[in-house]
């Protein structure tokens, strides 16, 4: 049983949909593919968030490898608030102000 709730935050859920109708538009079932990666490493905060390294004052990041893109949180008491979902190749200061 999990043992944090991991929620996903209005940014990033644009974030999300940005990158998923870009890989899409690449080839399709490349969205999907995305999608399915997120869900392991949702998986793994709602056991551990704490496997991922701090970057940025409380914020933490995990990286869907494949894809190159980086997923920032940050944990609250039993709540795993994602912040954004965005390339790797991105500026950082995109996100850095995102509660």
């Amino acid at each position: 049983m999990p043992g944090y709730h991991v929620i996903i935050q209005p940014e990033a859920e644009q974030d999300l949909d940005e990158a998923y109708q870009y890989l899409e538009g690449q080839k399709t079932g490349l969205g999907f593919e995305l999608l399915a990666d997120l869900t392991e490493i949702v998986e793994l905060l709602e056991d551990n968030p704490f496997l991922f390294p701090t970057i940025y004052g409380e914020k933490r990041r995990a990286v869907i490898q494949r894809f190159r893109y980086n997923l920032i949180f940050k944990i609250v008491e039993e709540n795993v608030f994602i912040l954004a979902i965005m390339h790797g190749s991105r500026d950082p200061r995109r996100w850095e102000d995102r509660k």
